[in-house]
Parts: structure tokens; C-alpha cells; sequence
């Protein structure tokens, strides 16, 4: 999916996917046991031009490297289809898919990838040794989070491509835990993936 987890509302800090280069991290008093709320974004991989370009290029220059060859993006409701250069900051598309209009667009417009998700669902998951998905409460609000079930899965919902959500997590350490670092809980983020038509 071309959707990702964020720390920050203004998308520049992605959450790693299952590798750990860029985890969600705290530090926890394990000793007393300790609490901590934080607010998450949930958005579609999205860059802006790093150049304007007309309604006839099909080479464009991104601010950052994004997306992947054969994926769909949209710059102000132009549909694009990546044909090369993915995962980096030169890119050679297709221009006016599913039947939009080619037009010039200005340098720094944002560039999305260009799904819609539906049924969108977080799930806290602990796939290693003991099971501490349930230190975990999310929910849409942090007042939210006082009466959400440990370790439930949250329902998003579903999600346009230039959309924002954004979710508490609250998480539960428990007094008496060991010192450690705590690598095995995870958000997984499942959903459909809808091309834009």
C-alpha cells in the first residue's frame, strides 16, 4: 500500500514498516510503571515537484525520492502513472490517466499517490514471544482512550487520497517490567486500496 504511519502532522516523519529503521520509540519507567499518550497520523506517500512542468512533459523532477514504477499519482487532479525512475527524484510518467486533462502544474504542488482506502483498520499485534499488544488503548480521541480495550483493533474508516487521519495511542507499561528495549509491537494497517477513476 502507498499509505503510511507518521509522528508528526506535517508528514515528515514516517514510521518505519516492520524494519525498525524509524520506529515509533519512547522511553518507559518499567521500575513504577508508566503511561504515555501520543497522536499518529495515517496519510498517502505525497511529495511536491521540485519544478513546474507543463501540460505536455512527462519527465518530472520531485522534491523527494517517492513512489514506485507502475504506481498511480495525482498533482491537482491529474492522474499520472509512473512509468520509470521510482524511488527516485526524476520521474518519467504517463500523463492524463483515467481520463483527466493534462495541464501545467506549479512547482511545490503536492504530489499524492493517487489511491483512495476504504475499511481502513489499526490492529496492535505482538507476533514475538509474550503478548504485549494489549499494553496498548487506541482510539480517535485522546479523551477516547480512557474506555478504549486494551490491545482492540480501531476502525479508520475509509480515507480519500489527500486526506489526513490522525489517532491516540496510549501505551501501558506496567511496574515491575524489566529494563529492555521492546522491539515486537506493531500497528498493522489494513484496508483496501482503491486506484482513483
Amino acid at each position: 500500500m502507498a499509505i503510511h504511519l507518521y509522528l508528526d502532522e506535517a508528514l515528515t516523519q514516517q514510521i518505519s514498516e516492520g524494519d525498525f529503521s524509524r520506529p515509533e520509540a519512547e522511553s518507559y519507567n518499567g521500575t513504577d510503571g508508566e503511561i504515555k499518550d501520543r497522536q499518529l497520523y495515517v496519510a498517502n506517500e505525497q511529495t511536491g515537484l521540485a519544478s513546474a512542468i507543463d501540460a505536455a512533459q512527462t519527465a518530472i523532477a520531485l522534491a523527494e525520492p517517492r513512489f514506485a514504477d507502475g504506481e498511480l499519482i495525482i498533482i491537482d487532479g491529474e492522474q499520472m502513472l509512473v512509468e520509470s525512475g521510482g524511488r527516485t527524484v526524476n520521474l518519467i510518467v504517463q500523463r492524463g490517466v483515467a481520463n483527466t486533462a493534462p495541464t501545467a502544474h506549479d512547482a511545490g504542488t503536492t504530489v499524492y499517490s493517487g489511491y483512495d482506502y476504504t475499511g481502513l483498520v489499526l490492529d496492535p499485534i505482538d507476533e514475538t514471544g509474550t503478548d504485549e499488544s494489549v499494553w496498548y488503548r487506541l482510539s480517535l480521541t485522546q479523551a477516547g482512550l480512557d474506555t478504549a480495550t486494551q490491545g482492540a483493533p480501531l476502525n479508520l474508516g475509509d480515507k480519500a487520497f489527500q486526506q489526513t487521519l490522525s489517532f491516540w495511542r496510549r501505551c501501558t507499561v506496567l511496574p515491575g517490567t524489566p529494563v529492555q528495549n521492546k522491539l515486537d509491537i506493531k500497528l498493522r494497517l489494513t484496508g483496501t486500496e482503491n486506484p482513483i477513476l
